[in-house]
């Protein structure tokens, strides 16, 4: 999504930072939060029915470079017995809320402290399952240190969740027998790290990033996607749906009418959808290209 200028959060999130602060009481810790939806199937599937999961962010509507916490999410971080964050700029918001309240102990920073990204790195992190793995694994791991009675019950609970995201890694590994040296579009570095496990190439990364950053791209990168998708220079092209622009319209266009095929993903998860239903639908669409 686009890069959002963090100065026009501070002053909100200050007075939540000072509203958090000045409340906090003693917590009941019975419940665990996550930034974005996106991450509750996986942590849920850790905890099981120990603890009950809240995501700050719930909707596809909501971008959260931008989003702008409420006092009801300050006190609910106050009241988590774990946090789990995305990092890499993507919910920085999330940060201050985390220190006010003396909870840094009880953060997880995905991208930081599971997978060791630096800044600068692909924030979409969750389209690589296998980094989702390493998510859930953290979480048995904390939550065995933050509740040691019930460690043999989250380490199984773990167990089975992971052997559940095998299956979508067995899926992976099968598609990149038939992906691997082809080349794609994308409308935003977004499926960075699914396209990767599948042997896949990014032929457009400069613009994918001015579209991620807000800016527009350059003519000559335009120029070239456009003669890329006239003489099918890439295998497909994959659009993020919560995204649209001129450009993109474009793009969309000129690569039906000339029969390239595309994928659409989202950036979080719909509502209705949890984390493995989301990602096997997404290699649906690519096993349906693969095989047409």
């Amino acid at each position: 999504m686009r890069v959002i200028q963090k100065a026009k959060l501070i002053a909100l999130v200050m007075i939540m930072v000072i509203l958090g602060g000045c409340t906090q009481t003693e917590h009941s810790q019975n419940t665990i939060t996550t930034t974005v939806n996106t991450y509750k199937e996986p942590v849920q599937s850790v905890v099981g029915n120990k603890y009950k999961v809240e995501s700050i962010i719930k909707s596809v509507n909501v971008d959260p470079h931008s989003f702008s916490p409420s006092n009801n999410n300050a006190k609910q971080i106050a009241d988590s017995k774990l946090i789990v964050s995305n990092g890499l700029g993507y919910d920085d918001w999330v940060n201050k809320l985390v220190t006010a309240n003396s909870q840094d102990k009880n953060l997880i920073d995905f991208a930081s402290e599971v997978l060791h990204k630096k800044n600068g790195d692909n924030e979409h992190i969750w389209f690589g399952v296998s980094n989702v793995q390493k998510l859930s694994n953290s979480v048995y791991e904390k939550m065995s240190k933050n509740d040691p009675k019930n460690k043999d019950y989250y380490k199984d609970n773990y167990q089975k969740y992971s052997k559940r995201l095998d299956k979508l890694i067995i899926r992976e590994n099968k598609l990149k027998q038939k992906l691997n040296g082809k080349k794609a579009y994308v409308t935003e570095p977004l499926p960075y790290y699914l396209l990767k496990d599948l042997g896949v190439t990014i032929d457009n990364q400069h613009f994918a990033k001015a579209i991620e950053d807000d800016t527009d791209p350059s003519i000559s990168d335009i120029e070239n996607m456009q003669r890329g998708l006239k003489n099918h220079k890439v295998d497909f092209l994959v659009v993020n749906k919560q995204v649209t622009s001129g450009i993109i319209t474009k793009m969309t266009s000129l690569a039906k009418k000339n029969n390239v095929p595309i994928i659409y993903f989202t950036e979080t998860l719909p509502s209705n959808l949890g984390y493995y239903q989301w990602m096997n639908d997404n290699l649906n669409q690519i096993e349906k290209i693969v095989n047409e």
